[in-house]
């Protein structure tokens, strides 16, 4: 993970202006463990930049994620998400609860996707679904053996 000032220090070299709304973003990030849809990170925002955008908010998350910083994520059609881990691993959303939970993904399966076409690929998401361990219990238990 980063810190705010490597992230600040990554943009700069990165050619983008370090705005205070990006620095804000960037704060709601750091250190962050979830996967927080764009609704979230709007709501939040707008605590303390009450006039802030949607537009504000994807255009700073494509700008962090080509920056290195995060990953967009769109595992659900729906909603976008972000991840503030920028490592490489894949995504599981469970789809009893909704949940996104991460697991790690080796750097040789990437690279043995990236070249399984002769396309140039700049990068890789690997999504999978199902039940979590904690639904697929629910449903092993049965209704009304919650």
């Amino acid at each position: 993970m980063w810190t705010v000032e490597e992230a600040r220090e990554r943009l700069k070299s990165y050619g983008a202006k370090v705005t205070i709304q990006r620095l804000g973003i960037l704060k709601l990030f750091e250190n962050r463990k979830d996967h927080p849809p764009a609704e979230r990170i709007y709501n939040e925002m707008r605590e303390s930049f009450p006039t802030i955008s949607f537009a504000t908010i994807y255009s700073t998350a494509q700008l962090l994620q080509d920056a290195g910083l995060i990953q967009i994520i769109t595992i659900d059609g729906k909603r976008v998400f972000f991840d503030p881990n920028p490592e490489v691993h894949g995504h599981f959303r469970c789809e009893g609860c909704g949940e996104i939970f991460d697991f790690p993904v080796e750097e040789k399966i990437v690279d043995q996707l990236k070249s399984c076409t002769t396309h140039n690929v700049s990068r890789v998401q690997l999504y999978l679904y199902g039940l979590c361990s904690q639904c697929a219990r629910k449903v092993e238990a049965g209704p009304g053996r919650n």
